[in-house]
């Protein structure tokens, strides 16, 4: 199925809000801990192996730019 672009953006949107939303709730003291616990293991990935935090963000940019392009032409093409 192909979303569009703007409809992306409303579902990130709704994302975002509904995340809020849940973490606002009993299992807040949970929800902190897990972010936190994945907030300092990110820093220890870049601090240990910044060469590869460098390809992988090369690469996730890469296909994002690709799906955005691809997301341009289709529209411009219907």
């Amino acid at each position: 199925m192909w979303v569009r672009e703007r409809d992306a953006v409303d579902y990130l949107g709704i994302a975002a809000v509904t995340l809020l939303a849940w973490i606002h709730f009993p299992y807040r003291f949970f929800v902190y801990t897990q972010l936190h616990y994945a907030a300092w293991w990110l820093q220890q990935w870049i601090d240990q192996s910044p060469t590869q935090v460098v390809g992988v963000s090369v690469i996730v940019v890469a296909v994002a730019g690709g799906a955005l392009l691809a997301g341009i032409v289709r529209s411009a093409s219907a």
